[in-house]
C-alpha cells in the first residue's frame, strides 16, 4: 500500500470516528435538554451581589500569603 493510500484510509477512518462522536454528543445533549448558546454574553454570568469590584490587590496578596503559611504549618 502506498503512503498516499494509507493516509487516505487513516483520514477516512478518523472522519468516521469524529462523525460518530459528534452524533453521540448531539444525542446526549438532546437527552439532557442542552441547547446551543445563541448569545455569548449569556456565558459571562453575574458577579456576586456583595462584589463591588473594587477589591484591594494588596489585601488579596496578604490573605493569600496567610493561607499559604497556614497550610505550610499544618503540613509540617
Amino acid at each position: 500500500m502506498s503512503q498516499a493510500n494509507w493516509v487516505l484510509e487513516e483520514t477516512v477512518d478518523r472522519s468516521r470516528e469524529i462523525a460518530e462522536a459528534r452524533a453521540q454528543l448531539v444525542e446526549l445533549a438532546s437527552q439532557q435538554g442542552v441547547t446551543a448558546v445563541e448569545n455569548p454574553d449569556d456565558l459571562k454570568g453575574l458577579p456576586p451581589p456583595d462584589d463591588a469590584g473594587d477589591d484591594d490587590i494588596n489585601q488579596f496578596l496578604r490573605l493569600l500569603r496567610e493561607w499559604r503559611e497556614s497550610d505550610l504549618t499544618r503540613v509540617g
